[in-house]
């Protein structure tokens, strides 16, 4: 079963060159290996931060133990912490709500993520509001695609997120105002789930600042 391995941070000013250099030319090269590879960079443009969002996929939860663990990856990690701050990081396992092959690398992609805690004791509830309502809804527009739900395994901001992936950012604006969308979005946080929140981000293919992208 596939797991993501996020990374995030803000680039301390000053270092902007240093950094870009580091992140193209070591760190990404060096730290992908068999079974654990880079699914994506991002830039959060709306939402909370920290701002970049690198993002690995590892095929199980004990390949990511093992390279996470090498001294390489530690002394390159360290590196990067002193051209960074912010920094944070969060292991995730699909919930199984989506059903889909391997995460694979994404280019050229938007991303609405929504963010949240699911409230207590509605386990089961909260499963049958997302198999047999919201994702069946959102499955008949074309314009996006339901990319994963994940549950977070430790780090990270929340419980649980959901991703949706879309080709053009103008997308994004037509799903959040779909009326059936809006509704099963209420839904869902007066509900299920408690800490909602969501961003966008925009894919960078490597792990720094884009030009700003008026939505």
């Amino acid at each position: 079963m596939s797991v993501l391995f996020t990374q995030t941070w803000d680039v301390i000013p000053g270092t902007e060159s240093e950094y870009l250099q580091f992140i193209t030319d070591q760190y990404i090269p060096a730290t992908q290996t068999e079974g654990f590879n880079v699914a994506g960079g991002y830039y959060v443009e709306v939402g909370f931060g920290p701002r970049i969002v690198a993002v690995y996929v590892a095929d199980n939860l004990e390949v990511l133990a093992k390279q996470i663990a090498k001294p390489k990856f530690k002394e390159l990690t360290l590196t990067l912490k002193s051209m960074v701050y912010n920094y944070g990081s969060g292991v995730y396992e699909p919930t199984g709500n989506v059903k889909r092959d391997k995460y694979t690398i994404q280019r050229g992609v938007w991303k609405l993520n929504q963010y949240y805690d699911l409230r207590p004791g509605i386990k089961k509830e909260y499963a049958d509001f997302i198999i047999n309502e919201h994702i069946p809804a959102l499955q008949n527009l074309d314009y996006l695609e339901i990319t994963g739900g994940w549950n977070v395994v430790f780090g990270g901001f929340s419980e649980i997120i959901a991703e949706f992936t879309f080709k053009d950012p103008i997308d994004i604006g037509r799903l959040l105002n779909n009326e059936d969308f809006r509704k099963l979005t209420m839904k869902l946080r007066s509900g299920y789930v408690l800490n909602y929140r969501s961003r966008i981000l925009r894919c960078t293919e490597r792990f720094d600042e884009p030009k700003w992208f008026s939505l």
